[in-house]
């Protein structure tokens, strides 16, 4: 039992230490992940922008005819 103390504050620096090291790199990657998400909003929305305007000329064209 005596052995399992050391063994448990061993365990614990450790894992401190992890939390410690990545919590930066987590955070990095967050960061990441919402420039991604910005961007691929940006593109849906320009590529609905083009649809728009593709399906009007249709319209307008066979109107024309």
């Amino acid at each position: 039992m005596i052995f399992l103390i050391p063994l448990l504050i061993i365990i614990g620096v450790i894992f401190g230490i992890d939390h410690l090291y990545f919590s930066d790199e987590n955070s990095k990657i967050e960061i990441q992940k919402e420039i991604k998400q910005e961007i691929k909003q940006e593109m849906n929305s320009s590529l609905k922008d083009e649809r728009s305007k593709y399906i009007e000329k249709l319209f307008d064209s066979k109107t024309k005819q």
